[in-house]
């Protein structure tokens, strides 16, 4: 149970779906070939409601804008002259690029794409000269419209995009680090168990999770090259972000003035943390179950997984070259207080509580003057769909107390 698939591997040797990894019976995780009939949710779903039912919900409403169908220079030489770019466009660019240097069934090279990773003259000419066609050949359209603008301020270009991209070349060089997958897609169901609720057996239910991760390596740590690594996940942000609003209830609380003067976070937030450990638990269908099922002969028992994997967690600031490692206090405790959380806001999201948290910074010229208070069948028992949420937020924190971040910087 030590070897990971590639994806590739994994869906020519599939898990069956019925396959439960059971961790001390504290809650199970179920691979499913398909869980949108589940009703799935993302992290930043979770994320979002979480921060604030009311906007969350609204948000949930409105339909992402679609692809351009077409290519077309705006060319507006006074687009970024007051403001930087959207930092979410600059990382998902940043994120596009990264992606193009990895895929070997993309559009370039195995050639072209080790160049690029080991030159840096060439991986900056490449975003100089070529990039704009390569994101139009493989149709992102949007990018390339965003890439052709940022590209007409030559400081920005350098600043934004062409240093970050340098960084991440000499650290992948330093670090010996084998790229593993890009852009992994997952689904699986968290199914809850007697003990995954303290102090009521019977509730029971479960939560279809859906995601992405960014990148999974095999890493070398401490400057020792190992034959193999260890497995990581790799998060990767165009900087840190704002707080959010339990980011500053928790800075609140620790009495900590130098951590409330500034809204920028200066290490990563709680939701970091809380993505991060979601992605644990989703990592966790790809480990090498198959001989496990052989053996079993196709039955669907559980599969006994300890807490202690070998997997690092890591999330990695674009903007500077920082990296920053999620470690645990107490890894089983903070996984039930996440697992807590996970239900209890999956079942106040679904059953459409909109509560508008007053301190959310959110636009909003008035509150909300009826809460729903509709009761939320939890179990054999049902409890109020306020109640529902504020469980959510206090497991929430009991996570915070239970995880710390390592800093690795830049080198």
């Amino acid at each position: 149970m030590l070897r990971i698939l590639h994806a590739a591997e994994a869906a020519a040797q599939p898990i069956p779906y019925y396959v439960s990894l059971n961790y001390d019976d504290l809650f199970k995780i179920q691979r499913v070939h398909n869980a949108f009939p589940l009703k799935p949710v993302s992290f930043s779903s979770l994320a979002t409601y979480l921060e604030c039912p009311g906007c969350a919900l609204d948000q949930r409403r409105k339909k992402r804008s679609k692809e351009p169908k077409h290519f077309t220079h705006v060319h507006q030489d006074t687009l970024f002259l007051q403001k930087q770019p959207d930092p979410r466009l600059v990382g998902t660019l940043l994120h596009q690029i990264i992606n193009l240097l990895h895929d070997s069934h993309g559009v370039l090279s195995e050639e072209q794409r080790s160049t690029l990773l080991t030159s840096p003259d060439m991986l900056t000419s490449f975003v100089q000269h070529d990039l704009l066609q390569v994101l139009q050949s493989i149709e992102k359209l949007k990018m390339a419209m965003f890439f052709d603008e940022l590209s007409i301020n030559g400081r920005l270009l350098q600043t934004l995009i062409i240093s970050p991209l340098l960084r991440y070349q000499r650290e992948l060089a330093l670090n010996g680090s084998t790229v593993f997958a890009i852009s992994e897609r997952f689904q699986f169901k968290l199914a809850s168990t007697r003990k995954t609720f303290t102090g009521h057996t019977d509730w029971g239910g479960d939560v279809a999770l859906v995601g992405e991760f960014d990148q999974i390596r095999l890493r070398n740590v401490d400057d020792v090259l190992t034959p193999e690594g260890i497995p990581a996940i790799f998060e990767f942000k165009m900087g840190l972000g704002k707080k959010k609003s339990w980011d500053k209830l928790s800075s609140a609380l620790d009495d900590n003035p130098i951590s409330t003067s500034s809204d920028e976070l200066t290490q990563p937030g709680i939701g970091h943390a809380f993505q991060l450990a979601i992605y644990w638990m989703a990592f966790q269908t790809r480990w090498d179950l198959l001989e496990h099922v052989m053996l079993a002969r196709g039955r669907g028992e559980d599969v006994r997984m300890q807490f202690e994997q070998d997997l690092d967690l890591i999330l990695y600031n674009l903007r500077d070259g920082n990296q920053y490692q999620l470690l645990f206090v107490d890894r089983p405790r903070a996984l039930q207080a996440l697992t807590n959380c996970i239900f209890h806001l999956n079942w106040a999201m679904k059953s459409g509580y909109a509560w508008q948290v007053p301190e959310h910074e959110c636009g909003k010229t008035h509150l909300l003057e009826d809460v729903p208070q509709q009761a939320i069948q939890v179990g054999y028992r049902a409890i109020s769909a306020q109640e529902c949420y504020l469980l959510a937020r206090e497991a929430f924190h009991i996570f915070k107390e239970m995880i710390y971040w390592r800093k690795i910087p830049a080198r």
